[in-house]
Parts: C-alpha cells; sequence; structure tokens
C-alpha cells in the first residue's frame, strides 16, 4: 500500500515544480516578446509537466519496489516525455511556400521539457544554468545584425513566375550571375501552355541588398511573379 511521503519530501517535489514552472516561464517570454504561437503559458505548462512527470517516474513506485518479481525501469516514463513532446513541438511548424518557421519555437518547446525534466529530477544547477544560457543565446541571436557579423554567406531563395518562352531561363541565370549569386541551382515546379514556375536556390554575400536583385528580375516583362526567402547557412 502507498504511503503518504513526509512533509519535507513533498515540499521538495512541489519546489522542483515551482523551480521548472519559472524556468519554463524565462523561456516562454523571450518567445512571447517575439510573437510567437507558443508563449509563456504553454512553456510553463510543458515544464511543469515534464517535471511532474519526471517525479512520478523517480518517486511514485517506490511501494512496488518492495514486491518480488518485480523490476522497474523509472526511465520509461521519462521517455516518453521526449516523444510526447515532439507532438507539440510539431504543431508550431508552419510550412508556407518554401518557406519554413517556427523551428527555434518548436526547439525551444522540446527544450523546456528537458529543463522541466532536470528540474524534476532535482538536477536544479543543471537546469537553472540551462535555462540562462538558453535564454541569453536567443536573445542575442534572434538580432539578425549579429547574425551577419559571424555568417558570411546566407541563403537566397526565389519563386518566379514567366510567361513560358524559351529564352527565359537563360536570362534568369545570367540576371543572378551578373548580381553575384552563386551556386545557382533551378527546379522547374510546374508548366503549362501559358507560364512556367521556377524555384531557384542560391548563396549571396549577406551585405547585398536582396531587393535589388529582385527588381532587376522584375523588370523582365515576361517574368509575372517573383517571391523570395533569405535564410543562413
Amino acid at each position: 500500500m502507498q504511503t503518504l511521503a513526509p512533509i519535507t519530501t513533498e515540499l521538495d517535489w512541489l519546489l522542483r515544480i515551482v523551480v521548472a514552472a519559472f524556468c519554463g516561464a524565462l523561456i516562454g517570454y523571450e518567445r512571447a516578446i517575439q510573437r510567437k504561437s507558443a508563449g509563456v503559458r504553454t512553456h510553463i505548462v510543458v515544464a511543469i509537466a515534464s517535471a511532474l512527470f519526471m517525479i512520478v517516474s523517480k518517486y511514485g513506485f517506490t511501494d512496488l519496489l518492495s514486491m518480488h518479481d518485480i523490476a522497474l525501469d523509472p526511465s520509461r516514463i521519462a521517455a516518453q516525455i521526449v516523444t510526447g513532446i515532439s507532438f507539440i513541438g510539431a504543431g508550431t511548424i508552419l510550412v508556407r511556400k518554401e518557406q519554413v518557421s517556427g523551428l527555434t519555437t518548436a526547439a525551444g518547446v522540446w527544450a523546456t521539457a528537458a529543463i522541466g525534466m532536470a528540474v524534476g529530477a532535482g538536477m536544479y544547477f543543471i537546469g537553472i544554468l540551462s535555462t540562462a544560457l538558453l535564454f541569453i543565446i536567443q536573445m542575442i541571436f534572434h538580432d539578425d545584425i549579429i547574425i551577419n557579423k559571424i555568417t558570411p554567406h546566407v541563403r537566397f531563395n526565389i519563386q518566379i513566375v514567366a510567361i513560358n518562352q524559351h529564352h527565359i531561363l537563360s536570362k534568369i541565370r545570367q540576371e543572378l550571375a551578373d548580381n553575384h549569386v552563386e551556386n545557382v541551382t533551378v527546379k522547374i515546379l510546374d508548366v503549362s501552355d501559358d507560364h512556367i514556375v521556377f524555384y531557384v536556390d542560391g548563396i549571396i554575400n549577406n551585405k547585398m541588398d536582396e531587393n535589388s536583385i529582385v527588381m532587376n528580375l522584375r523588370k523582365y516583362p515576361d517574368i509575372t511573379r517573383i517571391s523570395y526567402t533569405r535564410g543562413g547557412m
């Protein structure tokens, strides 16, 4: 029969829940000020749930250990946290027209679960230190200015809709070369009698103005629409 834990033990477990909630709130605060889908509340819930699962995994079945022919693996519940949190993380990732967003938020939710597990296991120092480190990294590297200083080149992805003319591909390649877009690869996404859709992937120097490249391409009357993304290497 399961007996109640001493009040000091219960208070220790409660402290772990509170510390995990604080860590989750700090990470969620950074996501909230960036207007991301998973904010303070989501990260707090993930951290508390992860810590609670960890506490149950470590201490919830101690009454069964005294029974014969029963073997327990406390890591099983903890392992399932990683699987379960993947569904929440996947829900924050969005893909629109070759653009992927929400990866950092998904990774943050995943990291919050890990921090909650660490605090729930009683590893306060590593949990709090990881929270501070994660918060600082997210705040610093969210600024593109810092990213540009350490990343000399960025990817330049363009989707072009043009009138189906036999010379249009050579014009696009020449214009990209004139604008110093390197390692260019072109994929045809769709072809009809009237129009053709290209997906162009290349690399540019991060000091270049991608808007000027787009405007230079737009000067061709055969090109009817251009959409582009810019990302790190």
